[in-house]
């Protein structure tokens, strides 16, 4: 993954899922919202905060989902 906007998100993620998660997170939630890990940009990462925040939440709870949610929001290009 060579973008530096996915890898990031995944940076953030991986903090609090692994690397693995992480990686598979990133991936499935750019599909979710018609983007991939390399053509991500700025302009998605509302959107796609959002859609990882649950599914965060799911597996680690709220606390964990809207923490994480709030770091790529953060995410400055």
């Amino acid at each position: 993954m060579a973008n530096k906007l996915a890898m990031e998100v995944e940076k953030i993620l991986a903090a609090a899922v692994g690397d693995f998660i992480a990686k598979a997170t990133v991936k499935k939630n750019c599909e979710l919202i018609g983007t991939t890990p390399d053509e991500l940009t700025v302009d998605h990462l509302p959107l796609l905060a959002e859609k990882i925040e649950k599914s965060v939440s799911f597996f680690s709870g709220k606390e964990v989902g809207s923490g994480v949610a709030e770091k790529i929001r953060s995410i400055k290009a």
